[in-house]
């Protein structure tokens, strides 16, 4: 998934990542403040909880003896 942003939303979100490094919040990466707003939003504007939405999801079987692999994408020379 790729979400775009525009540079006003970009300096609201380096924004908060510094606040929350400053307070030495767990939770300071871009990734876990999108998340963080997503979750907030749903409970907050959409009044669903959590596991309302997680409900909603199929149930996964864990899978037996797979493991995650893991790739390097190499960039190719001058791009």
């Amino acid at each position: 998934m790729t979400i775009l942003l525009t540079p006003a939303e970009k300096l609201v979100l380096s924004v908060i990542e510094a606040r929350r490094q400053q307070r030495d919040e767990a939770r300071d990466s871009p990734s876990e403040i999108v998340s963080d707003a997503l979750w907030r939003f749903l409970s907050e504007v959409e009044e669903m909880s959590r596991g309302e939405i997680e409900a909603l999801l199929p149930k996964a079987e864990p899978k037996k003896g797979s493991k995650s692999k893991v790739r390097t994408i190499s960039r190719k020379k001058g791009a």
